[in-house]
């Protein structure tokens, strides 16, 4: 009977261990951005593709990056381009919303200095393509997607998470360049 009792006794313990709350929230560094807002992203420089260093559109436009891995960017939403990017609108009017284009500068509307960004679902269209938005052109976005070359140019395609990063600057995170070295 003692025995029985302390085995029973045993397994509430062993239960009691085993059923405890796990937190599931996604952090950061887990890498998809479901159900993070701004706040909970904590971006800390720029170049490595990550989400707390996301790559800029300048790195996507000069590195040579692999096509295999989804990478973080960061940019501004500047415009849209309709097949090709000598469409190029920069306008909340535009109507097209099968791509975004990122730029470095939050005015830019030149289409040389932009990325285009292939928006292939609804959902994503939705959250993030300009006739859905057109209140937040000029704004700050941070997508994961796989770099590789769309509208005849290098951009981002298969975007498979994004989050809007409300007056989020990036040249304060951005790496300062090299001055003249004076001898």
């Amino acid at each position: 009977m003692l025995s029985r009792r302390r085995n029973s006794l045993w397994l509430l313990c062993l239960l009691t261990v085993c059923c405890q709350k796990i937190d599931t929230t996604v952090s950061p560094s887990a890498g998809d951005g479901e159900g993070l807002s701004a706040e909970d992203v904590h971006v800390v420089g720029t170049g490595e593709g990550t989400m707390e260093c996301p790559f800029t559109v300048t790195d996507v436009q000069t590195l040579s990056l692999s096509a295999d891995e989804p990478v973080w960017v960061v940019g501004y939403m500047v415009g849209t381009a309709y097949r090709s990017m000598g469409n190029a609108e920069f306008n909340a009017e535009a109507r097209n919303n099968s791509n975004i284009l990122l730029a470095a500068d939050s005015l830019c509307s030149d289409a040389e200095k932009c990325i285009p960004v292939e928006l292939n679902s609804s959902k994503l269209k939705s959250a993030y393509s300009l006739p859905s938005n057109p209140q937040r052109l000029h704004h700050c976005l941070l997508l994961r997607g796989v770099p590789s070359t769309y509208l005849h140019r290098k951009g981002l395609r298969e975007v498979s998470a994004g989050l809007w990063m409300n007056g989020f600057d990036v040249a304060k995170v951005a790496p300062e360049p090299w001055g003249i070295i004076s001898l």
